[in-house]
């Protein structure tokens, strides 16, 4: 059945698709700068740099994490914006984002 109701949707995914491209700026804007990101599995991931982009339709991106520049001694990850809790400045210990 469509989903017509916004905040049916945000009550599934946490987030509503204006903070999913507020998360999307946040990270750019961190560009080359460590960032923390918890994901609802509870892994938390260290971020350099993100690629992202929409699937048709969607209103969630997806992210890859650490590839553009690969980063040595980082992984490269993958995860949708809806599986992230909260986004941290370690330097700083400053939540900058969080959908707990």
């Amino acid at each position: 059945r469509p989903i017509a109701d916004i905040s049916f949707v945000t009550s599934i995914v946490g987030m509503t698709p204006d903070e999913d491209k507020k998360l999307i700026r946040i990270l750019t804007a961190r560009d080359a700068t460590l960032t923390k990101v918890e994901l609802r599995n509870s892994q938390i991931l260290d971020v350099w740099n993100i690629a992202w982009g929409y699937d048709m339709s969607d209103d969630f991106a997806h992210v890859t994490t650490n590839i553009s520049p690969e980063q040595d001694g980082y992984s490269i990850e993958f995860f949708f914006t809806t599986d992230v809790v909260k986004v941290v400045d370690p330097a700083k210990s400053v939540v900058l984002i969080s959908f707990l």
